[in-house]
């Protein structure tokens, strides 16, 4: 049977049946069944060995920071052959560790049989509400990602450009690559964060109007469309923050201490007269809390603090205390079957 161009193969097996072959769960059927495919031609076997990756990848997060998993694994896919593949994957399940804190999601996209064509996966990154975690990218790029941040992006990077799309915080340390630009995209598409290589800071929420980007080192583009539909390019040097609007579709460049907004990735809360709603809204995503404020007035207050892998319960009694502000915790009553179950801080003024 033929659909456009690609030629589908009936006897191809499914990405379930891949995944369990290679977690060790397929039965002695399903096994003869990959292990006769994979024996078929070379871009077969190299089906399997991509979806090992993801999976070496998935199971062995927590030592990502010290090898590289996709080096190791060009240096398995020259060594191993045939049933040596199936030994590998082994190996990988026995070795793989617990993770925490990440969850990867990874989407099997097959393409046409083509000797010179490669399969690709969508791979997304997703930090658990209340917890930060990093992942090393196949081009030796690092991503910081903040509580309840997913990131998304697809292995092998296309040619021309490294392309990931943002919901959420992260802090990217971008491997240089002068042919191959490194491109955030957040907000769906509103503005796309263009560098060369570079370290920066983005806060693009879903739930939020603004996308802030601080850049720390190096240099970065910022492309976005203005009131009329024509896409603007807004350059920044280090030490500057911008912040767009992509609603209202206003920009805004000024320099910041980087320090206040990269300070999470080290567990850590900086405010320096800081107004009380910046301040909230850091610690709604540090913390995956929602805050309600009953008394306007406290909105107009400005805070100062350094904390250090602090309860929030012991920043609250900081706030109350230097603040004049009484605080209430509603626990959710949400069913976790519903969705993320969020916790709410009534903040009021004290009488």
């Amino acid at each position: 049977m033929v659909e456009s161009d690609l030629i589908v193969n009936e006897r191809e097996p499914n990405a379930s049946l891949l995944l369990s072959y290679i977690k060790g769960r397929a039965s002695a059927s399903e096994r003869k069944q990959v292990e006769e495919w994979m024996a078929e031609n070379e871009e077969n076997e190299q089906v399997v060995l991509q979806l090992g990756r993801i999976y070496f990848a998935q199971r062995t997060h927590q030592r990502i920071a010290s090898r590289d998993p996709h080096a190791a694994f060009e240096s398995m896919q020259k060594r191993k052959k045939g049933r040596q593949v199936k030994m590998w994957i082994q190996r990988i399940a026995v070795a793989a560790a617990c993770l925490t804190g990440v969850v990867f999601v990874t989407k099997y996209i097959s393409k046409a049989q083509k000797p010179a064509q490669q399969i690709s996966q969508l791979i997304t990154v997703e930090a658990n509400p209340g917890m930060r975690t990093h992942i090393h990218l196949p081009d030796g790029t690092t991503a910081y990602l903040n509580s309840n941040s997913t990131l998304t992006y697809t292995i092998p990077f296309d040619e021309k450009e490294r392309s990931v799309a943002l919901k959420g915080e992260a802090y990217f340390k971008v491997s240089h690559n002068a042919e191959q630009p490194f491109v955030v995209s957040v907000a769906d598409d509103n503005m796309h964060i263009r560098v060369l290589g570079t370290e920066f800071n983005v806060q693009a929420y879903q739930d939020e109007e603004n996308i802030q980007t601080t850049l720390v080192e190096g240099s970065v583009k910022l492309l976005y469309k203005n009131e009329s539909g024509k896409i603007v390019e807004q350059s920044l040097k280090p030490s500057e923050k911008a912040d767009f609007n992509h609603l209202s579709k206003n920009m805004m460049v000024k320099t910041v201490d980087t320090e206040y907004d990269t300070a999470w990735m080290d567990g850590r809360l900086v405010f320096k007269d800081t107004p009380l709603p910046e301040v909230l809204k850091k610690l709604s995503h540090f913390y995956n809390v929602k805050f309600e404020v009953t008394d306007p007035i406290i909105k107009g207050y400005n805070f100062t603090g350094t904390f250090s892998n602090r309860q929030l319960s012991q920043i609250l009694d900081y706030l109350k205390i230097s603040s004049n502000i009484n605080y209430t915790i509603n626990q959710s009553e949400k069913d976790d079957s519903e969705g993320v179950k969020y916790t709410t801080i009534v903040l009021r003024k004290r009488s």
